[in-house]
């Protein structure tokens, strides 16, 4: 892809799903998608999870945000509040988008497309 728009992550263990927490992805499929919503597949990044079954280490949290800080967005099944502070604190919007990678990264073009017709 010549001239990408944006990056995202998203949580998948098949890569064709969006259907894995953020805390217990142990890879991302790191996508680029261009400014008519098409997108690249560029890697599947391996991980280390950073849920420790049931409650998080802040510590953890954060070397889960630098193992995807050239990324945008992360779309996941579910991802808790910790998370998505973590991800916010380095410049990443974090979504709930669980369903099929299409899917998401459509939904995610199009809330970002209206946010820009709108000027916000």
């Amino acid at each position: 892809m010549d001239n990408p728009s944006y990056r995202v992550a998203l949580a998948s263990t098949d890569n064709r799903n969006v259907d894995q927490h953020f805390g217990r992805a142990e890879s991302f499929l790191i996508v680029d998608v261009d400014e008519a919503g098409n997108y690249e597949e560029i890697e599947q990044r391996f991980v280390n999870p950073v849920c420790l079954g049931g409650h998080h280490d802040v510590n953890q949290l954060r070397r889960g945000a630098y193992g995807i800080l050239d990324c945008n967005f992360v779309l996941a099944a579910r991802i808790g509040d910790g998370a998505v502070y973590e991800l916010r604190e380095k410049g990443i919007a974090a979504f709930e988008m669980p369903g099929s990678v299409p899917d998401g990264l459509r939904r995610l073009d199009g809330y970002l497309k209206l946010l820009q017709e709108m000027n916000l």
